[in-house]
């Protein structure tokens, strides 16, 4: 067995990544936790921790515990790695930890090209690769003075934050106030690109590396939800490769390749536009929105479980697509929940895998600003092709039907923020 101290580690990773030889020390935030489980952020800590071969709470933003933390566990375990492959917030100081102590999987600026929005464009810049215009400000006010170089709309992104918080399509340079009101209320005061804004279909890459080796899983397509806000409405996994598809995977390739990746997965976004593939972002971690889930329904394929294999070095051993999978996101207008019906309708689906609509009556239905804020998710396969995937997810949003009212401000209605 091998000793692999690991930063946030998900439950579904912890068996699997014993399943591939390793013994693994677990360290988790309970803020971070609670950000992303809600009110079953305790018990989900408690699960990780009775399927842990090792424990520990620190507060991922007090720098001096959260090195002290990953030292300790390194020290007690004799550990052979440090990995995090969670949110990226809590990431590059993980790896600097890691690099320090001999024990990185890769090095903090391969990390730190990857996952952080600035240096990632400022690198393929520089290497004329994926051209694409920007601009940086300080500050969010600091937007309005650059705008004279681009043609509305851009894209007005900070520079770390995840799961699509903050990115806007800026039509209106009146409409910055409200997109700072959005930033700060993210407790985020950093430095924010401004790029052009790039049209065409919208792919990700979904890779495992190994020893420097980069093995193409799949490509997956992003079906975006309204404008302003860039949140996915959903991923469809399995559809044939095509021309077009193999250039998107081709660039995600050549954009590791770049940043010196060396062992472990990677998401990399991709818009294929009338000048050929362009680059949006990259981070170095498994795709989120449940990709893991449905690569699993199209190929048979357990990712999560690969990338153990990749840290053992051990190269993915691809099987051929069964089926198309997708995952639709379900939107509703927003309110105090009066009633929903057609949940069990739904589950009793064939086709279904599975169904998620986490709210109760009484509680908010959030607007859908981020992919934080959605309204739940239905996981289906399309066993003919991804119009037959779509057609099912639209009866799904059909069959369930939500009744919300406006939020009454004397009353106290319970939030979900899951």
């Amino acid at each position: 067995m091998t000793n692999l101290v690991m930063v946030m580690p998900y439950k579904a990773y912890i068996r699997k990544a014993q399943a591939e030889g390793f013994r693994i020390y677990a360290i988790w935030d309970p803020a971070e936790a609670e950000r992303l489980f809600g009110a079953q952020a305790d018990e989900y800590l408690r699960d990780v921790e009775a399927l842990a071969d090792g424990f520990r709470l620190v507060d991922f933003a007090d720098h001096g515990a959260y090195r002290d933390a990953i030292r300790t566990a390194v020290r007690e375990t004799d550990a052979d790695h440090v990995w995090h492959v969670g949110s990226e917030e809590s990431m590059m100081l993980a790896y600097e930890v890691a690099d320090e102590l001999g024990k990185a999987v890769n090095s903090p600026q391969s990390v730190a090209l990857l996952n952080d929005k600035l240096e990632m464009r400022t690198l393929l810049c520089d290497k004329g690769i994926s051209a694409v215009r920007f601009a940086i400000a300080e500050h969010w006010s600091d937007v309005a003075g650059l705008l004279a170089d681009f043609t509305l709309p851009v894209v007005v992104k900070p520079t770390t934050l995840s799961a699509s918080r903050g990115i806007y399509l800026l039509n209106d340079p009146a409409d910055l106030p409200a997109w700072g009101e959005t930033l700060e209320a993210y407790q985020y005061d950093g430095p924010v690109l401004v790029e052009e804004y790039l049209r065409g279909p919208e792919f990700s890459v979904e890779t495992l590396t190994v020893r420097g080796e980069h093995h193409v899983i799949g490509v997956t397509r992003k079906l975006l939800g309204p404008l302003p806000y860039f949140v996915e409405r959903g991923h469809l996994f399995g559809t044939p490769a095509t021309a077009e598809t193999s250039q998107v995977a081709a660039l995600a390739v050549e954009l590791l390749d770049a940043v010196g990746y060396q062992c472990g997965p990677a998401h990399t976004e991709i818009i294929l536009t009338a000048d050929g593939p362009r680059i949006v972002e990259s981070q170095a971690r498994l795709g989120g929105d449940k990709i893991p889930d449905i690569i699993s329904i199209a190929k048979g394929f357990d990712i999560k479980q690969a990338m153990f294999g990749a840290l053992a070095g051990r190269a993915p051993r691809l099987s051929q697509v069964q089926s198309i999978g997708h995952i639709a996101y379900l939107s509703f207008a927003s309110g105090v929940l009066r009633s929903v019906s057609g949940i069990e309708e739904v589950r009793g689906l064939d086709f279904v895998h599975t169904l998620n609509f986490p709210f109760s009556v009484g509680d908010v239905l959030p607007e859908t600003v981020s992919s934080k804020t959605r309204h739940g998710f239905v996981i289906l396969t399309g066993s003919e092709d991804a119009a037959q995937a779509l057609a099912r997810a639209d009866r799904v949003r059909e069959l369930i039907k939500v009744e919300v009212v406006a939020p009454d401000i004397q009353s106290v209605a319970r939030r979900h923020h899951n």
